[in-house]
């Protein structure tokens, strides 16, 4: 039987550059930086776009997978160019790799 691999995933040149010039990774790496406040609360930041919206599931759009959040009474308070603001009873927050078609 093979031993499982836990180590944690190698660091690429755009993870070592910005821990070394200790600059935000989410701007190095054009990534998402997600903020959840207890079950009632999350923010997105450098989301590309919203594929799914519904009270029960919002599905947005964001470099380098896709991330799901679902739950009850879902609703969109606050969006720019630069975050997404949700509130709702929030049940998960999933992550897809690849784009949703």
């Amino acid at each position: 039987m093979r031993k499982r691999d836990t180590s944690p995933p190698k660091k690429t040149a755009r993870e070592k550059l910005a821990d070394s010039l200790e600059m935000s990774k989410e701007i190095i790496l054009n990534t998402a930086r997600i903020e959840v406040i207890g079950n009632r609360e999350i923010t997105v930041e450098n989301y590309l776009g919203i594929s799914e919206y519904s009270p029960t599931c919002i599905s947005l759009l964001v470099n380098p997978s896709n991330i799901k959040i679902c739950g009850e009474n879902l609703e969109i308070k606050t969006m720019t160019k630069d975050f997404i603001y949700v509130m709702g009873t929030i049940s998960s927050v999933s992550f897809a790799v690849g784009r949703e078609k």
